[in-house]
């Protein structure tokens, strides 16, 4: 019992780092000049030159390094819930805190999503027995499901980047919602976050850390957290942390999934309850996307100062 409650702790703390990290950022992104995804030079050099940004990494790569300890640790049915708390701290946190504010409908598709992540996780059974690829010789001989899930991912974010910049501008543009930004960055998050779970896998079959740097699941996991983390940037600027960092967790979980199954021939669950809370999890999360909001709300113009009576039509003298 106390082993399990230690394990919980541990996936407690890593997705508690996780989210502070996005608080971090959020602070770093007030203090930088515009960002255009159309621009990732000068998005990452913002960011790589920014100390409050390189003090949210180190906190993020500390989450990361429990996050996969836990993965080693305890089964995903178990950490994903976990996962799911930290995230209703996070949004209670950006609302009582930071000012930031859910209308109804907003507030049901963030709860939908909560639900969703923990019926998912919920759906998952141990992954003890997975095994990964260990060396990069299976993936280049045969590389076809790695890029069948990473191009998704990246076209996804690609398209929401530039869509993103494009609305942004002009006399009766509308911003992009987080939700849009969130889909962008939770892909590669959650492909990102399935190179962690493949790192785990390997370290624990093999027990060898040059296995793990000989397997391609070190560099999916740089790779698509360096494109993660750019778009979240962005979206920090312009979009409501609450929204993104919701969006982003879900559509990350259930790219993780869909993911293993690819990478880790991990199966749809074949028992009768785990496919329902798949399936359902699944339902849900698209439900919530359905219903959010795709532009952000736009502020009320300012009303014209009214003029006394008889004033009608007369022009101000210079």
């Amino acid at each position: 019992m106390g082993h399990d409650l230690g394990q919980a702790a541990l996936a407690l703390l890593a997705t508690a780092a996780y989210y502070t990290a996005f608080l971090v950022f959020r602070a770093a992104a007030a203090r930088m000049p515009p960002l255009r995804g159309s621009r990732p030079f000068h998005v990452a050099r913002h960011m790589l030159t920014s100390p409050v940004w390189l003090g949210g990494g180190l906190i993020l790569f500390l989450g990361l390094g429990y996050e996969v300890v836990a993965f080693t640790a305890m089964p995903l049915a178990v950490a994903q819930p976990i996962f799911a708390v930290s995230l209703v701290f996070l949004v209670g946190y950006a609302v009582w805190f930071l000012g930031e504010r859910l209308s109804p409908r907003e507030w049901a598709s963030v709860a939908l999503f909560v639900l969703a992540t923990v019926l998912i996780g919920l759906s998952a059974g141990s992954e003890r027995g997975l095994r990964a690829d260990p060396s990069l010789t299976g993936t280049l001989a045969a590389p076809w499901k790695m890029l069948a899930v990473i191009a998704p991912a990246v076209v996804v974010a690609g398209l929401v980047w530039l869509v993103g910049d494009r609305r942004a501008h002009g006399r009766h543009a509308r911003k992009l919602a987080g939700v849009a930004y969130g889909i962008g960055a939770g892909a590669c998050a959650g492909l990102a976050e399935a190179g962690i779970r493949g790192i785990s896998i390997v370290y624990e079959n093999t027990g060898s850390l040059r296995a793990v740097l000989e397997s391609p699941y070190p560099y999916l996991t740089v790779g698509l957290a360096a494109i993660a983390l750019g778009q979240l940037q962005v979206a920090l600027q312009r979009c409501r942390i609450a929204i993104v960092a919701t969006v982003l967790t879900v559509i990350g979980r259930t790219y993780l999934v869909v993911s293993s199954s690819v990478l880790f021939g991990e199966d749809w669950p074949s028992e009768s309850l785990p496919f329902m809370l798949r399936a359902g999890g699944f339902v849900l999360a698209l439900v919530a996307l359905v219903t959010f909001p795709r532009y952000e709300r736009q502020a009320p113009a300012p009303e014209a100062p009214s003029r006394a009576p008889g004033q009608e039509g007369v022009r101000p003298t210079t």
